[in-house]
């Protein structure tokens, strides 16, 4: 397009100016023009010696000559005004033929003059004559009265004739003598008649030759004039031809430029368009090449989905059903020890259930890329250490030697992420371990410079069954296990190494292999060492301690969240008060506590008005105690929060460790602090998977505080959902935001997935939504809780150990 449109441009640009010099050319030839006015110049030349010519001779043919050449003369002016390209030129030729008509006109007049003169010439003759007849009388005749008498015009031909008539007429026959006195008076008589008549002949000739010299004079004044006027018509038409041919060349210098300027940027384009064509060209191969590997990768996903379905349906029935078996002994058997042993191989099904679905879960985060990294200091070499400790039993059992070599620049605190670091070496030790049935496994963890880069070199060592070169990429596709040639398989989900791989990644750094098939394997986690001084360490596990004389006050609109955060209290120790509205907690001066607890959605005053109304120093109770916001919002940003006056924030659901925590650091200190020995219930294995009790089962001390718990939740749900049914009935939408609100912290606590985004939904509602939706979503959740309220009634049915 950019070419076509160029092309188009110049096209247009140069038939413009080859229009422009078309049309000069077709213009009457100026040369011709030039020529003709040349011509003009010496016709005008030639048609004034004619004229003299014709003055001098006074012959009519040179006359009639003279005429033929004014009236080509005159031709020729006419041929000019049609090619004149001016008024001025056509004003210039109008003058040159009326300045040669007065010329001709002043030429008849002269030769009028010249005819008036020989007429008079006869006069002078007879004075002769009559001198000659004075000595001798004799006949006279007019032939030879006046020599050349033929030539004469005819008037002055009869008056000689005349003449002589009357002086033939008057001669006596014999009479010489004495009529010689009246013949001599006659002759006298008639000289003087002659001498007048030649006086005032030559007072008429003065005034000819005066008239003559002035019409000279005037014809001599045309002359120039026509002379003049023709010469600069002469030298407009030669400027005009100039200015034309210089136009034509300058025309042709700018389109040779022009056309220059268009082959040099048509180049330029071409030059540019190919550079870009190629390149596209090079990125469409390379996006079809990424596209049949991403299509490859497809299908092999689609393949590892099939075995993970496989895989995961296989793994999960096995130990399911072990569960179940070991159920029904516990329902039939009494004794004890055999109880105790159900439970342990409840327990070792269970955590393989659990590491199955923990791993299924973390690849799930690094293939959608949610998972995140922290970056705090910790010492890589206790991590190590600690990790490699946790094998020692397994190693020994298998009579494997576990060696472990850390270089001393790795006990310096680090920054990374120690968990996913962890995480990476204990798969890598764990596979070595499986993998190997007699020899060594040996991690060595030191640092190496790269590319000018500090690096972590930890390397895991073992002399186990190896991996086959053609086969080694393998292992680190998701679900993928690598058997030996003897075809014998080992316990795994096959994604171990994936999640290692990736993690690594994620981590900055990369993990290789290098193995030989029957001598062993060698693992490299490559990770970035950034050392850190003066930062406190990352601790391995939270800290629990509090004062033994703790006490605190819970302010939550929701009876059931009240009833567990109180048994968790009970269970370490911790004097708690709770209120579900505000002007219960204000009105009550009796009260001392250390800690202040809010939840900050409410229906009579939120969180922030309630630290407001504190801060205000309008509560007699308060002594400037902590404030902590409890809140189910995931976009409020905690430092609204602190600027708002509180001194620290819970986001439901919130766990027994993320609380003791954060009281930990408000204890007054008045009593001996000592670690809590309450680490809750273990979280009970539920059927359903409408919901999990791991997080509200590390509140309580006993199954039956879970049980109290969960009863009471059940009821308090009956009466929300009653609540919320009349308020959606009577449009309260203030009441509906209030109730949903109330109710979301335990049914996160339970982690009722189907049921939180319906009670998010109803707490987010507007005046501008729909009733129908409305209605739609209420129905929805009314479903939705009523599985969930089976299920809870389902499990707690069920038989519990602890509970007589």
């Amino acid at each position: 397009m950019a070419l076509g449109l160029l092309v188009l441009l110049a096209g247009i640009f140069i038939y413009s100016e080859f229009k422009d010099y078309t049309v000069s050319q077709n213009k009457k030839n100026e040369s011709s023009k030039l020529l003709k006015t040349s011509t003009l110049l010496a016709e005008l030349y030639e048609a004034e010696n004619l004229s003299k010519l014709a003055l001098q001779t006074k012959k009519r043919r040179n006359l009639k000559a003279y005429s033929q050449k004014v009236d080509s003369i005159f031709h020729t002016v006419d041929t000019l005004k049609l090619l004149a390209n001016t008024s001025e030129q056509m004003l210039k030729l109008d003058s040159v033929r009326i300045l040669l008509q007065q010329k001709v006109y002043n030429n008849a007049e002269l030769r009028k003059l010249k005819v008036r003169d020989e007429n008079n010439a006869p006069l002078d003759s007879l004075l002769r004559t009559f001198q000659k007849m004075e000595v001798d009388l004799g006949r006279i005749t007019p032939e030879n009265f006046v020599p050349d008498f033929d030539q004469l015009p005819e008037t002055t031909q009869n008056s000689i004739r005349e003449y002589v008539a009357l002086l033939n007429k008057n001669i006596p026959p014999n009479a010489q003598q004495s009529n010689a006195d009246e013949v001599d008076s006659i002759l006298q008589v008639s000289k003087t008649i002659l001498e007048e008549a030649k006086l005032k002949t030559a007072q008429i000739e003065r005034s000819m030759v005066e008239k003559e010299l002035e019409i000279y004079k005037t014809d001599l004044e045309l002359s120039q004039k026509l002379r003049s006027i023709v010469s600069a018509f002469e030298q407009e038409i030669i400027w005009s031809a100039y200015s034309e041919n210089l136009g034509k060349q300058q025309l042709l210098k700018k389109s040779s430029q022009f056309v220059w300027a268009t082959m040099v940027l048509g180049l330029l384009v071409i030059s540019v368009f190919t550079f870009l064509i190629t390149n596209d060209y090079w990125k469409v191969q390379l996006y079809r090449k990424r596209l049949e590997k991403e299509k490859q990768y497809s299908e092999s996903l689609l393949k590892s989905r099939e075995q993970l379905i496989s895989m995961v349906s296989h793994d999960l029935r096995t130990p399911l059903n072990t569960i179940k078996g070991y159920i029904e002994l516990m329902e039939q058997g009494g004794n004890s020890k055999k109880s105790k042993k159900y439970f342990k191989n409840i327990a070792s099904a269970s955590n393989y259930v659990e590491n199955l679905v923990n791993r299924l879960l973390d690849f799930s985060k690094l293939e959608s890329g949610q998972m995140q990294v922290e970056n705090v200091p910790f010492k890589l070499s206790e991590i190590i250490s600690d990790t490699v400790a946790n094998f020692e039993e397994v190693s020994s059992k298998k009579s494997l030697e576990l060696k472990l070599e850390i270089a001393d620049s790795l006990k310096k605190p680090i920054l990374g992420d120690p968990y996913k670091t962890r995480q990476i070496l204990t798969n890598l030790v764990s596979n070595a371990l499986k993998f190997t049935h007699q020899g060594f496994v040996q991690v060595n963890a030191s640092t190496k410079e790269m590319d000018g880069n500090a690096m972590v070199f930890i390397q895991v060592i073992d002399s186990g069954i190896g991996i086959p070169k053609e086969k080694q990429e393998l292992v680190f596709q998701e679900f993928t296990q690598v058997g030996n040639p003897s075809g014998n398989s080992y316990d795994g989900h096959g994604l171990g190494l994936t999640i290692s791989k990736k993690l690594a990644k994620l981590l900055g750094g990369d993990l290789t292999l290098k193995s030989k098939e029957n001598e062993g394997s060698v693992f490299t986690l490559l990770l970035p060492l950034q050392y850190v001084k003066d930062a406190p360490l990352f601790e391995k596990s939270p800290d629990l301690s509090i004062s033994s004389k703790l006490s605190m006050v819970a302010l939550d609109d929701d009876k059931a969240f009240l009833e567990l955060l109180a048994e968790m209290c009970c269970m370490h120790g911790i004097l708690l008060k709770t209120f579900t509205n505000y002007n219960d907690l204000e009105k009550d001066s009796t009260l001392h506590y250390d800690v202040l607890l809010t939840d900050i959605q409410m229906p009579e005053k939120n969180g922030f008005e309630v630290v407001e109304a504190l801060k205000s120093g309008s509560v007699s109770h308060y002594k400037n105690q902590p404030v902590i916001a409890m809140t189910g919002k995931r976009d409020l940003d905690k430092d609204i929060f602190f600027e708002s006056g509180f001194a620290g924030v819970l986001q439901k659901p919130f766990s027994k460790s993320d609380l003791l925590k954060l009281l930990g650091q408000f204890a007054n200190g008045t009593g001996e602090s000592a670690n809590s020995t309450h680490s809750g219930v273990e979280a009970p294995e539920v059927s359903s998977k409408l919901f999990s009790l791991d997080s509200i089962s590390s509140f309580l001390d006993s199954p039956q505080a879970l049980h109290e718990v969960l009863e009471t939740f059940l009821e308090t749900t009956d009466k929300n959902m009653e609540l919320l049914s009349q308020a959606i009935i009577d449009k309260d939408f203030k009441a509906i935001k209030s109730i949903a609100h109330r109710m979301l912290p335990l049914f996160r606590q339970l982690k009722a997935e189907s049921i939180i985004p319906l009670l998010e939904q109803l707490e987010d509602m507007e005046p501008h939504y729909s009733n129908k939706k409305i209605r739609k979503n209420h129905k929805k959740l009314q479903t939705e809780i009523s599985k969930l309220q089976e299920d809870i009634k389902n499990y707690l049915v069920i038989p519990q150990v602890g509970i007589d």
